[in-house]
């Protein structure tokens, strides 16, 4: 198993917009094969902060939903809603006892 957190840095201005969208994804993912859960987070001190914590059944399985082919692509004449370069991390998840 494993846990992916992601760092998003989204523009003032297209706050609102960008927000549906990464709920929109989220809801997407939770069918996917794998998946396990995901959790939305928004900074206390900078609502422009997401991050999104999901955990799914393997590496492979994340892969999968990163490289899926109806991944919406990056549109050159849209303004992008990120402030900074999006920050991923995947973690291997250990047992606790």
């Amino acid at each position: 198993m494993i846990t992916a957190i992601v760092h998003h840095y989204i523009v003032p201005e297209l706050l609102k917009q960008t927000e549906a969208m990464i709920k929109e994804n989220g809801r997407l993912m939770r069918s996917y094969p794998g998946f396990i859960s995901r959790q939305t987070l928004i900074a206390q001190n900078d609502p422009c902060q997401v991050t999104t914590v999901t955990t799914w059944r393997s590496a492979e399985d994340r892969q999968r939903w990163d490289s899926r082919p109806d991944r919406p692509q990056p549109q050159p004449s849209v303004p992008t809603p990120w402030a900074k370069p999006i920050e991923a991390v995947a973690f291997t998840v250990t047992p606790e006892s």
